[in-house]
């Protein structure tokens, strides 16, 4: 069903991986379990968009429903919805605001001009609220099945990219970071750290 949707909508999708903010101190894995929204279930937000018919919401609304928290659409205002490659759809990210973000990057560099892109949706965890930790729905699965309880451990998240990556052992901290940027992320920063 995914496929189809997206064969419908015509976009182009960009699936980005996982990973978030750089935190001023690093939450303990205690605490940042505590922070973690379940990884099933997620609400779609359609936000208004100028000129968009129903039709092409109830479309987005269809296309963008499965798809991993946190996840935007954005759009060309310009273009028909249905042709234009400027559509872009990402998803994992660590934040709505992360995921719209790299949604109208995306969909500003791939429009063909007219007025520039704007957010039509945006896809957060059931039951959002602000929270001091907030991950993909992969990053909230690594954390809360593969972190560890004992010994020293870490996560490192990019705000930008979505990416994370996970580290146990002497070094931890220096580890995470390190497969955090080898992912490709210029931003990865520890979210999550425990010494013992």
């Amino acid at each position: 069903m995914r496929k189809t949707a997206t064969a419908l909508i015509g976009a182009s999708l960009i699936l980005s991986g996982l990973g978030q903010a750089a935190w001023a101190e690093p939450l303990s894995g205690k605490e940042a379990v505590k922070q973690m929204f379940s990884a099933k279930g997620a609400e779609v937000e359609l936000l208004p968009v100028a000129g968009q018919t129903p039709e092409d919401a109830a479309l987005l609304q269809q296309v963008v429903k499965d798809y991993a928290y946190y996840a935007a659409v954005a759009i060309a205002p310009d273009e028909e919805l249905l042709k234009s490659e400027a559509t872009m759809l990402v998803a994992n990210h660590h934040s709505a605001e992360a995921a719209s973000a790299a949604a109208l990057d995306g969909c500003n560099k791939a429009r063909k001009g007219g007025a520039e892109c704007v957010v039509a949706a945006v896809v957060r965890p059931k039951k959002w609220e602000q929270r001091a930790l907030q991950l993909s729905v992969e990053g909230t699965v690594a954390l809360t099945s593969d972190y560890g309880k004992k010994g020293e451990r870490a996560m490192a998240t990019s705000a930008k990219t979505g990416f994370f990556a996970l580290a146990q052992g002497a070094g931890a901290q220096d580890a995470a970071l390190k497969a955090c940027a080898d992912k490709g992320a210029s931003d990865c920063a520890i979210a999550v750290a425990d010494a013992e």
